[in-house]
């Protein structure tokens, strides 16, 4: 499995340091959830229709992929809320087409006042089919996160299954589906080949709060997650979620991702001696 990092652990960095400390740690990819000062990546300097084709050209020179674009598109919305997440989920699916990146992620959001389970699932669907119509042509995959209201990975899995679209599927955060009761066995078990990109980190609980520490370094079960990926072929990223961005008294990017990817690396291998390696 390749490793990747998603840029909210480093809201400060540019894109060229974003790429060089890609390189220097041993990631092969990386998640753009905003950059420096703007979330809205389509209006990035280095993002707009026309400075994407030399940004693409960059991570290709170097070998990086950009494997995943973090949308902030909501589909469980009310009607007259819908055309704004509309609009950010197409202009993220037009920037991923341009980057050759295979993944754009949208959450569920959570249920409006007044709506109940049923009707906000068939809702989600229904938009989801929308939007996997629109990136199709472009190679593109919209991906719900398991967040909000869809934290566990069956209510995603139940959502995808009212969903034809080949290219629909599931952004597994680990640590979110296993907060909400969920072991990394049975949320693989649910969503299966429809997990198209993973969220890694970690957390402890203390005084009945979560606080977010360096993957192998808290409670959440980071090793049975891979290996249960592993048992299906997954072939996507492993990508760090360092929420730095969201938590600033979070550690320093220069401390924690380097970690990630000598704690990930021997995970790896202590899978491949036991035998569990991908079919």
């Amino acid at each position: 499995m390749k490793l990747a990092f998603s840029t909210l652990g480093c809201p400060n960095w540019s894109l060229d340091e974003i790429i060089k400390n890609a390189l220097l740690w041993g990631y092969q990819g990386v998640e753009l959830r905003g950059l420096q000062d703007e979330m809205f990546l389509p209006k990035h300097p280095a993002l707009t229709q026309e400075n994407r084709h030399i940004t693409k050209q960059k991570f290709q020179e170097v070998g990086l992929q950009v494997v995943a674009l973090g949308s902030s598109a909501r589909l469980g919305v009310r009607k007259e809320d819908w055309q704004k997440q509309l609009d950010e989920a197409k202009a993220y699916s037009e920037l991923a087409s341009a980057l050759h990146c295979p993944v754009v992620r949208v959450f569920g959001g959570n249920i409006p006042d007044g709506m109940d389970r049923e009707t906000y699932f068939k809702l989600v669907a229904e938009r989801l089919q929308i939007l996997a119509d629109f990136a199709k042509p472009m190679g593109v995959n919209i991906a719900i996160e398991t967040h909000d209201e869809l934290v566990k990975a069956a209510d995603v899995a139940t959502i995808l299954s009212y969903v034809s679209a080949e290219n629909s599927g599931c952004v597994w955060d680990v640590h979110h589906s296993f907060r909400a009761g969920e072991t990394p066995e049975q949320s693989v078990k649910y969503l299966g080949k429809r997990i198209v990109a993973t969220h890694l980190k970690d957390s402890v609980r203390k005084d009945g709060k979560i606080r977010y520490v360096p993957v192998g370094q808290g409670e959440v079960p980071l090793v049975g997650a891979i290996k249960a990926l592993r048992q299906i072929g997954y072939q996507g990223f492993l990508t760090l979620e360092w929420e730095k961005r969201w938590h600033p008294e979070l550690e320093e990017p220069e401390l924690v991702f380097p970690e990630f990817v000598t704690t990930v690396q021997v995970w790896l291998k202590g899978l491949d001696k036991d035998g569990s390696r991908e079919h």
